[in-house]
């Protein structure tokens, strides 16, 4: 439905057009355009012309909004399906046809008033001339007035087309992202579980710390499931104890090296996830000794965070439910113009991801 006009926005635009057409009507109902013969029209004639010609237009205006709206109440979708432009012709004759009249019984009555009552002067000789071209002022009036509310109305209706794309767009990547991040929290666990399926037999003891750790960490991808960003800060306190739980797998063969000012950690932002998915995807594809350990490098270069790592593929072809990085690329591609970038550079495996406000 269109919304209303304001009265105040109604005032306006029937003074605005007083103001335009006005003019012209005293310059074709005055035999005398000197300005000793105009200054002494000012009131009470041109003043009553002014303010009783700004509320005839307040109401034109009020009434083609009417005629409009009641069209569109009562054919609803069948004018949008047909178009609008029969609509509009059939509601524009109704309107000038009823203004019109009005105009009529309006001019005669303010003739009576000044020429009658007030005894007042015809400023023009030839009346026959004059009333032709005052009735073609306004009739061209009335056409503006109804031009205008039909301009409105299209306005608003476009407004409100856009208005729900964009919520529709915006549902629809909400949808996608949640589809996501759903995808990351079963793939946690079953990497997490895996890992503990191998310390079970080997150290029952430290099976329980493990335990502990993992109920933590999985508690923070719960918390986590209804948000977009979360503070780069969150994030490195979640890798903690993340990578205590692959440390306890691999001991000495693997280590996170985080180089980030504290105010860098704490003013940016990333995807949840996003650094335990890049560890885990480093663990699985390099192998890894306490010889050449896996060292992970987390650093900020720009408004980027890079995670790199020596590049030591596994001889082995490792499985992979393809998740990991395409993950990331695709949540950053909803949240951002920025992208994400990863390749092979020199000996090393990179990945550069956006660093967001």
């Amino acid at each position: 439905m269109n919304k209303k006009i304001a009265a105040r926005r109604k005032w306006l635009m029937a003074t605005g057009l007083m103001l335009v057409f006005m003019p012209l009507g005293i310059y074709v109902g005055s035999d005398d355009h000197g300005w000793a013969a105009l200054s002494g029209r000012i009131f009470p004639d041109f003043t009553i012309q002014f303010a009783v010609s700004t509320a005839i237009t307040y109401v034109w205006i009020s009434f083609a909004e009417w005629i409009q709206k009641s069209l569109r109440r009562y054919l609803g979708d069948f004018i949008l399906r047909a178009g609008l432009l029969w609509s509009n012709i059939l509601a524009g004759l109704l309107f000038f046809v009823v203004s019109m009249a009005g105009i009529v019984m309006v001019l005669e009555a303010t003739e009576s008033l000044f020429y009658g009552a007030m005894e007042m002067k015809y400023p023009i000789k030839d009346l026959e001339h004059a009333s032709r071209a005052i009735y073609g002022q306004f009739a061209t009036l009335s056409l503006c007035v109804y031009v205008l509310i039909a301009n409105r109305h299209i306005m608003d209706h476009m407004e409100e087309v856009q208005v729900k794309a964009e919520q529709l767009e915006k549902e629809n990547l909400l949808s996608q992202f949640s589809a996501l991040k759903s995808q990351v929290n079963p793939h946690f666990l079953f990497n997490s579980l895996s890992i503990l399926s191998s310390l079970v037999k080997k150290d029952p003891e430290l099976s329980e710390q493990f335990i502990d750790r993992l109920s933590r960490a999985y508690r923070y991808i719960l918390e986590q499931h209804e948000t977009d960003v979360v503070s780069l800060t969150t994030e490195l306190e979640f890798l903690q104890s993340y990578t205590f739980l692959l440390q306890t797998r691999f001991k000495n063969k693997f280590e996170v090296r985080v180089q980030l000012a504290q105010k860098t950690a704490e003013t940016s932002k990333i995807p949840p996830l996003t650094l335990q998915i890049l560890v885990e995807n480093a663990v699985k594809h390099n192998r890894m000794s306490e010889r050449e350990p896996l060292i992970i490098h987390i650093e900020r270069d720009g408004d980027l965070l890079t995670v790199r790592n020596k590049f030591h593929p596994r001889g082995e072809e490792v499985s992979s439910t393809g998740l990991g990085l395409q993950n990331i690329i695709n949540r950053y591609n909803l949240l951002t113009d920025r992208s994400v970038w990863a390749g092979e550079r020199e000996d090393e495996f990179v990945v550069k991801v956006p660093l967001l406000t």
